[in-house]
């Protein structure tokens, strides 16, 4: 089977790699992985590092694929999908990794109703690092994660079959969420602690722009909590974009949570109830 990945980042290169790390313990199916990309350092960086059989500059070469996976910001993945369904054969299946899902999933169905493009099926591995990029890929990443199959825009079980099988050989477990559920989701438990850690680093930066000795106190908190805010901001800023209305009903109940302590900062026992509830 043909895979071929758009896009050699952390998540693109490290499904690569996965899958290549399969073809070596496997007695059965194979993967073939062609890797696609912008540059030819980083088609050279997939190869040296296992993260592709063959590599490409050019879409033309998805032809043969009988899956072509996205691994882009999800702003690209509709227009990325359009193109490549006008070269992949017959047959050939796209899939995606994207932090979103509804909206890209509801564009893709109205394009096909006036005209018949390649299956989709959505696919969000559960699973990153804080820092990007190919060279910072692993063939381990997504083992034991999960991966949220959101469905086929053609409704085929099939087809979503053959993406599940991919991502458990490439370590995963799988589970079905529809798209506007998942949205919803991912809202509180990946977007909002990513923006929380972006606003921390930002108050942070400021801090040490007056004083730097506090680089001298830096706790584990502090550092787990910012752990994500050196992510792709080229990645993130279009899921904010896109999942607006959900982040912002999860920020809002956030602030709210943030002002009741904020209340009760110079009461003993009423902060020691507060933490209290948060863990019961």
């Amino acid at each position: 089977m043909k895979v071929s990945i758009v896009g050699l980042g952390l998540i693109g290169g490290s499904l690569g790699r996965a899958l290549k790390a399969y073809n070596l313990k496997s007695k059965t199916q194979k993967y073939e992985v062609l890797g696609i990309a912008k540059t030819k350092d980083v088609l050279k960086t997939a190869l040296k590092m296992q993260a592709a059989d063959k590599t490409s500059l050019s879409f033309m070469d998805l032809s043969d694929s009988d899956i072509v996976v996205i691994a882009v910001p999800v702003d690209k993945t509709v227009e990325l999908y359009k193109q490549i369904s006008a070269i992949v054969k017959e047959g050939a299946i796209i899939s995606d990794v994207g932090s979103i899902k509804f909206s890209i999933e509801k564009e893709i169905s109205r394009l096909n109703k006036n005209k018949k493009y390649a299956a989709f099926v959505g696919a969000h591995p559960m699973s990153g690092k804080e820092t990007n990029g190919l060279i910072n890929s692993e063939a381990d990443l997504f083992r034991g994660a999960n991966v949220v199959i959101t469905g086929s825009v053609a409704k085929s079980i099939s087809n979503e079959n053959i993406i599940a099988q991919m991502w458990r050989d490439a370590g995963a477990r799988i589970i079905k969420i529809p798209s506007k559920k998942h949205d919803e989701l991912v809202a509180l438990t990946s977007h909002l602690p990513h923006l929380s850690a972006f606003a921390l680093n930002k108050i942070y930066k400021q801090k040490r722009s007056k004083d730097k000795q506090i680089d001298a106190i830096l706790a584990g908190s502090f550092y787990s909590a910012i752990r994500v805010a050196s992510s792709s901001a080229d990645m993130w800023a279009p899921i904010f974009e896109d999942n607006k209305v959900n982040v912002l009903k999860n920020l809002r109940a956030f602030i709210a949570a943030l002002k009741e302590f904020e209340k009760n900062l110079g009461s003993k026992e009423k902060m020691k109830e507060l933490i209290l509830k948060t863990q019961r």
